[in-house]
């Protein structure tokens, strides 16, 4: 709460809601309908845009604000702020029983490192963190643990073990380095993004109860989750990819939660056909103009941004297609140097995603399904929201893991 508190000052910004054209059409389509009185108009048909979506819940979400603050922005600011606060704590919660069923130590740590990391990004302290390099972090850390560590007269000549640590310092730097490079406090003052801030909303609250419904054995829960996640798919459309999320789980969780992992995945399943079948039935399937808009013409560019998301070091792809065989030119040009240098620190990551494949392979299925759609349409800041979840908890997993290691090698080194 109080690093959401730094991004308080977004509400009071002196920018009309008006001024942005989208939000704009939507506030003269709730005002057409009368308000949240006419707000059932939004539960069986196309959604306050008109572009050929069903988001019963974020047309109801903006419905009600316009009631309650008319068009004043700080309204429509503060529900968004709201909602990014409460993602934090879902992250927390979420990341905390899952990293407890995997049996992953310091759990509640990891969570709150987790949830931490996600408010520094929408608080926008990683856009200020972000201009120092990750090298800075990355020495912090180094010196924390050398002065934590103990020191004996036997640690005088040592030899260093220098490809362990290069595999810690690879993944703490591409975990600091992909930690800071976003931020998210244009969601703040922009009313659009509320579908991407409900979905993830629902969406991390919901996996949570459907894990501690299946884990427990509690229907209360299963329950619990199934609708939260039939409010998360009438918000946004991005999370009916955890579906694949969901099954990725109850298949590895099989022989120790039994029946239930596929209760759950029922529950999770029922509610995505609901949404799908609601969708058919109340509005066209012909893509719109607005769709098909949204869509890049080509499927190369998808493919390369979907893979450079996931693996950084593709992205330099294009650089040394412009290089060629001119390798003189990494005589004057230091971004050569740094691509090299950071795929071989890359090594460092695919360590630790092989040693801890449980914690970092289910925090990247959750990035890379969920991030998947959103690689063929032309880039909005919003479509990496819910994703961020998933990336968030891998890269603070991979901070943790090359702390670990390089804690582990200074100690050996000291005694």
């Amino acid at each position: 709460m109080c690093l959401h508190a730094l991004a308080l000052p977004q509400i009071a910004l002196e920018t009309p809601l008006r001024a942005d054209s989208d939000t704009a059409v939507m506030l003269n389509a709730v005002r057409d309908t009368g308000g949240l009185g006419g707000a059932w108009r939004w539960f069986v048909g196309d959604w306050l845009l008109e572009n050929g979506f069903y988001r019963p819940v974020s047309s109801f979400t903006i419905a009600l604000d316009y009631t309650l603050y008319g068009e004043a922005a700080w309204g429509f600011r503060l529900t968004n702020w709201l909602l990014m606060t409460l993602t934090a704590w879902g992250l927390f919660f979420l990341a905390r029983a899952y990293a407890q069923l995997i049996e992953y130590p310091h759990a509640d740590w990891l969570a709150l490192c987790a949830a931490v990391a996600l408010s520094l990004q929408q608080a926008g302290l990683t856009a200020a963190l972000g201009k120092w390099s990750a090298w800075w972090f990355v020495g912090v850390v180094g010196i924390i643990l050398y002065i934590a560590s103990p020191r004996t007269e036997r640690s005088v000549g040592r030899r260093t073990r220098w490809l362990p640590l290069l595999l810690a310092l690879g993944a703490l730097f591409w975990g600091f380095d992909r930690l800071l490079e976003t931020h998210y406090t244009r969601l703040i003052t922009w009313v659009p993004s509320r579908t991407a801030l409900l979905g993830a909303l629902f969406s991390v609250w919901a996996l949570y109860g459907l894990l501690r419904g299946a884990s427990e054995r509690r229907w209360g829960w299963l329950a619990g989750g199934g609708a939260l996640y039939l409010l998360a798919l009438g918000s946004y459309e991005q999370p009916v990819m955890l579906v694949g999320v969901w099954a990725a789980w109850a298949v590895g969780m099989r022989h120790r939660w039994g029946a239930w992992s596929w209760r759950a995945f029922g529950a999770v399943a029922v509610a995505a056909m609901v949404i799908v079948a609601l969708r058919v039935s109340l509005l066209p399937t012909e893509p719109t103009d607005y769709q098909r808009q949204q869509r890049r013409s080509s499927l190369a560019g998808p493919v390369q941004t979907y893979f450079s998301e996931l693996l950084p070091p593709l992205g330099q792809i294009s650089y040394w297609r412009a290089v060629g065989t001119d390798f003189e030119i990494l005589l004057v040009d230091r971004a050569g140097w740094d691509h090299l240098a950071g795929t071989l620190l890359y090594l460092g990551v695919l360590t630790a995603l092989g040693r801890e494949r449980r914690l970092l392979g289910g925090a990247l299925t959750w990035h890379a399904l969920t991030f998947l759609p959103m690689a063929f349409l032309h880039f909005f800041e919003h479509y990496m929201y819910l994703p961020q979840m998933g990336k968030t908890l891998f890269d603070v997993g991979l901070i943790w893991w090359g702390g670990q290691q390089l804690q582990g090698l200074l100690r050996s080194n000291m005694e």
